[in-house]
């Protein structure tokens, strides 16, 4: 527990501040760091991939076992099944095996 540092009555209610020290030790619980889940659509920057990437990205994760899973997906724009998978997969994905571009940091209608 820890060391009484100050106490005080306010409104009738007894107040008691404590402090104990900060260990250093490693935490006993295990941490689970959440994976960021992505859809195609959203890695290229909410841009609608050409025809046919979305199957050619899940059958490429099937083959090599990256982890992908199914979502649904109600807007006004689309209803349905979507895939999520790992921005590790889609960087790797999208850097080796496919004609359609990861969005880039540069504007290329720049005219200079």
């Amino acid at each position: 527990m820890g060391r009484t540092v100050a106490t005080w009555t306010e409104n009738g209610m007894l107040y008691t501040l404590t402090a104990s020290p900060i260990t250093t030790e490693p935490s006993t619980k295990e941490v689970k760091h959440s994976v960021d889940m992505i859809s195609v659509y959203q890695y290229l920057g909410n841009r609608t991939p050409e025809y046919g990437t979305g199957a050619k990205v899940y059958n490429h994760a099937k083959n090599v076992g990256a982890k992908y899973e199914a979502a649904e997906l109600n807007t006004p724009y689309y209803q349905g099944k979507i895939m999520l998978y790992e921005r590790e997969f889609l960087d790797s994905y999208f850097n080796t095996n496919s004609t359609t571009t990861a969005p880039s940091e540069e504007d290329d209608d720049l005219p200079f």
